[in-house]
């Protein structure tokens, strides 16, 4: 089914975040092919010849040229996988064995059950020509890129690798990424920080190197030297907390004074209150996230996993919404935790779900700050409200967190 982000405010600043990740890190390895998972291709990978090289046999048979006439005499060869291009010998046909590189003038393989042997002859049925047969240059022609380069690899791109001849690519080195709690509360110890755990896994599971660099309290000075510190020494500072407009939150703030801001108040709930800056100055890219745990999770696999990772097109699934859900009135898009059992989807957090936060309209203000949500199934992003019996696009947290 199409995206049904795929006009969103959230869905921009996505595209933002994943255009910034492309520029990031400039140090590159190279690494086999059983190291690739995960990992940013530093150059684009370019075919120097067709693949495949030759025509060659997807069937055991005979080679012929569809255009002679029959009988014709059987060669006293077979061709094998191993073998190197041969001609075509006009009058004749060849034995062949899949994946058998085509004779050179012949156009077609005539399986070995179909075929009609008298003696030294074989009689022919009407046949197509390249039948049976993978043509030269049809999975790609040379000076064909084959993958982009800052594609993030997976272990299946290796056969593709392996297959254009290459045993190791350059990618770029892992980004060194910081998370730091902010807040009062947090730095007394009043609160427990439920974030930086969190959003440094998920880093890590995008293939980079998070660090937990602990907590700073809500004073502009103290922020400002802790973040330049951590900015020196990484790639990307992740924050939590700080990013709303109360008289304590001076995240955002700080990282301004340091950079250039990208977009910031993404139109999503929960995950609303994020920021995203470069600090030329220290050669860094900051994400603010908000405080409360389901919104910097919402914020991190909506807004940062593209710039860790690149875009994709996420499998969406569908469900039956299994009961009425009234959005609150501002214009944004909601991301709704959801439980899907035998094709039903219930909102978590609502009546029957076995967590007590609102009745008939969603409040994500209670949803962000209750984690226990996130032991659902996945996430619904809404701009309209669920009607029961409706069908609703989902996306699995495996999916939403998937390297």
């Amino acid at each position: 089914m199409a995206d049904p982000r795929d006009r969103t405010a959230a869905a921009a600043a996505a595209a933002a975040a994943a255009r910034l990740g492309r520029s990031a890190g400039s140090g590159t390895t190279t690494v086999t092919l059983d190291a690739i998972d995960g990992r940013r291709l530093a150059s684009a990978v370019v075919a120097t010849d067709p693949h495949p090289t030759h025509d060659y046999a997807t069937m055991d048979g005979f080679a012929i040229a569809t255009d002679e006439s029959f009988p014709v005499a059987v060669r006293d060869r077979t061709l094998g996988p191993d073998d190197a291009p041969v001609d075509h010998e006009p009058g004749t046909t060849t034995r062949i064995a899949t994946g058998a590189p085509l004779p050179r003038g012949a156009d077609a393989v005539l399986p070995r059950e179909d075929a009609r042997v008298d003696g030294d002859r074989l009689r022919s049925p009407s046949l197509d020509a390249w039948t049976h047969v993978v043509r030269r240059g049809s999975y790609c022609a040379a000076g064909e890129t084959v993958v982009e380069a800052e594609t993030v690899l997976s272990p299946r791109d290796a056969a593709v690798l392996r297959d254009l001849g290459r045993d190791r690519v350059a990618v770029r080195d892992p980004l060194a990424v910081a998370v730091v709690a902010t807040g009062d509360e947090v730095d007394a110890g009043v609160q427990p920080d439920r974030d930086s755990e969190m959003v440094a896994g998920l880093c890590r599971r995008w293939g980079h190197d998070a660090t937990l660099a602990g907590t700073v309290p809500d004073d502009p000075s103290a922020l400002r030297e802790r973040l330049t510190e951590l900015a020196d020494a990484h790639d990307v500072l992740v924050t939590s907390g700080g990013t709303s407009v109360g008289r304590l939150d001076h995240t955002v703030g700080v990282l301004a004074d340091l950079g250039t801001v990208v977009w910031r108040g993404v139109a999503l709930r929960p995950g609303r209150p994020a920021a995203c800056l470069r600090l030329d100055d220290h050669d860094a890219v900051a994400f603010a996230l908000p405080g409360k745990p389901v919104a910097a999770y919402v914020a991190t696999v909506s807004l940062l996993a593209p710039f860790f990772r690149g875009e994709r097109t996420h499998p969406w699934r569908e469900a039956t919404a299994g009961r009425d859900l009234a959005l609150p009135d501002a214009d944004l898009e909601y991301a709704v935790p959801v439980a899907v059992d035998d094709g039903t989807a219930t909102p978590v957090g609502g009546p029957g779900s076995g967590v007590d936060l609102y009745d008939d309209r969603y409040r994500p203000g209670r949803v962000s700050s209750c984690p226990r949500v996130l032991r659902a199934d996945g996430l619904a992003f809404r701009t309209a409200p669920l009607v029961a019996g409706e069908r609703v696009a989902w996306l699995p947290f495996p999916t939403l967190e998937s390297p």
